[in-house]
């Protein structure tokens, strides 16, 4: 098992500490968000996550880093792929780039862009994701969308890695089969889901996203199962507690847990955690 540390800072003390104790530790990747605001509390402070991810790049040495999850509300497909070649090229190649359709509506409220149904926001992930794919590879052909179009783009200069990872967020069936076209990683959280519902929801998602991959002639192992443990997974609750998740989702396939920040009240067991299993 693969694990990850997911930090919405504050200040850039909070986010400097966070990145050197996660190499510190042995993280295996340090995430950021893509909001423009607390999707609750507009006074909790919320840092833009490019360029966070930038400073990280450029004072860490070994950890990757990476946006989970870019949001495609507010998001550029053009754009997006230019800032991840920027960001492989500061962090040397350690770059993982996440996207996903977005969920807040403050999200919307303040990118000032309306609402969408739910069939328009499937339909502007699938694009999304495709331009963002193509770009990454090279082909900066022109592109006339339902929802997205560019003319006379160049991706020059090309990613440090041969292909920067490119991570998905689905729950819905529409958006796995996003995951199964063109992503290299699938990522998934409980939300407002009680964690034995989740889990059962999420055997069913393995096993819907494994026959999409074998519809497309793709080996379903070649996609990263990824768990966001947030919601009513809380890593940090006790002693026991990301064991027990380690234990549990790896049966069903998980082979990357990325874990949030601990709480101040909660650093004591983080420390046991992460001691006790080497991560």
């Amino acid at each position: 098992m693969r694990y990850g540390l997911k930090v919405n800072p504050a200040t850039w003390d909070e986010a400097s500490e966070w990145a050197a104790t996660a190499e510190d530790v042995g993280f295996d990747a340090l995430w950021t968000g893509d909001n423009i605001r607390h999707p609750r509390d507009p006074s909790t402070p919320v840092h833009a996550g490019p360029e966070l991810l930038a400073a990280w790049a450029a004072t860490t040495t070994r950890i990757s880093v990476g946006l989970l999850i870019a949001n495609v509300v507010f998001r550029s497909p053009m754009l997006l792929a230019k800032q991840a070649v920027t960001l492989d090229h500061i962090s040397a190649g350690r770059f993982q780039l996440g996207v996903g359709a977005g969920m807040w509506p403050t999200d919307h409220a303040m990118g000032g862009v309306p609402p969408w149904p739910a069939k328009e926001r499937s339909a502007r992930l699938d694009e999304f994701v495709r331009i963002v794919d193509r770009l990454l590879s090279g082909d900066a052909s022109d592109h006339d969308g339902a929802y997205y179009s560019y003319h006379d783009a160049a991706m020059s200069p090309a990613p440090v890695q041969q292909r920067i990872p490119l991570i998905v967020a689905a729950n819905a069936s529409a958006s796995l089969e996003v995951v199964a076209g063109y992503a290299d990683a699938w990522v998934t959280f409980a939300g407002q889901a009680a964690e034995e519902d989740f889990y059962h929801a999420s055997i069913q998602r393995m096993r819907a996203l494994d026959r999409l991959c074998l519809e497309r002639d793709r080996e379903p192992g070649t996609v990263r199962r990824i768990l966001l443990a947030y919601g009513s997974l809380q890593p940090w609750s006790g002693a026991d507690a990301l064991p027990r998740l380690t234990e549990r989702y790896r049966d069903i396939g998980f082979d990357e847990i990325v874990c949030y920040a601990p709480k101040p009240d909660e650093r004591g067991t983080f420390e046991k955690a992460v001691s006790r299993l080497k991560v």
